[in-house]
């Protein structure tokens, strides 16, 4: 059974602008609703222990993220194929 299309944005981590984990620009809060609005998948792909240990909110927003449909913060490649396994359209 072929899975079925998943319009998604992989993002790596390195390739974002700092300010995008600094919440109080609200550059992420922005982004991430763009994507929410046009229905379509972001994942940000790679390590970002470095800002979740430097803030709080941030370590918020990614717990909540990673609980929806549309946003997740994932630390490979191989963790993005895995929950794109489980989704079901």
């Amino acid at each position: 059974m072929a899975m079925p299309k998943q319009d998604v944005v992989a993002v790596p981590a390195a390739r974002l602008d700092e300010r995008f984990f600094s919440l109080g620009t609200r550059f992420a809060g922005e982004l991430m609703r763009k994507f929410v609005n046009y229905r379509l998948k972001l994942a940000v792909v790679g390590d970002i222990s470095s800002y979740l240990a430097a803030s709080s909110a941030l370590r918020a927003l990614v717990g909540e993220s990673n609980g929806s449909d549309h946003v997740w913060f994932v630390p490979d490649l191989d963790a993005l194929d895995a929950r794109l396994a489980v989704q079901v359209p």
